[in-house]
């Protein structure tokens, strides 16, 4: 009885380790990260291309993921290395943010501000409470107050 109780507490204990969750940097490729990584820069990338009807490239100056979330800032650059052009003045360039989830094992682009002129993710903590705040930039996090 006591070996069992013993075995019953020790298998307790590994449980929430097994499926504990972890803060993941994005922010270079790596070989652990670069299927995930590039699948989302991906949705993206196809996002931007819709709407300018241009290749891009990303500098990546942010990226974390939580659980089945993940936050991404960075610079979009044409592909060719030409400038970004747009069709009229309602565009800010060069900046991109995103938020994707991660929905039945595939990652979907939630939301994004390429080249926003206003600071799109005011509020976007609460209006994703399921995002853990470690993903989001400090920049971000400085725009989620008031926001109840």
């Amino acid at each position: 009885m006591r070996i069992f109780i013993i075995l019953l507490f020790t298998t307790l204990m590994t449980i929430p380790f097994g499926f504990s969750q972890t803060l993941r940097d994005f922010k270079k490729k790596t070989e652990t990260n670069a299927k995930e990584r590039t699948a989302m820069l991906d949705l993206l990338r196809t996002d931007i291309k819709n709407d300018l009807e241009q290749d891009v490239i990303f500098v990546v100056n942010h990226f974390k993921v939580y659980g089945n979330y993940a936050w991404m800032e960075g610079t979009v650059q044409r592909k060719d290395g030409k400038e970004l052009k747009f069709p009229d003045e309602a565009y800010d360039c060069c900046h991109v943010e995103a938020l994707f989830k991660k929905v039945n094992g595939s990652w979907v682009l939630k939301a994004n501000g390429a080249f926003t002129t206003d600071v799109w993710y005011v509020c976007i903590v609460s209006t994703y409470p399921e995002a853990s705040r470690q993903i989001f930039s400090s920049n971000v996090l400085t725009f989620q107050s008031d926001c109840d």
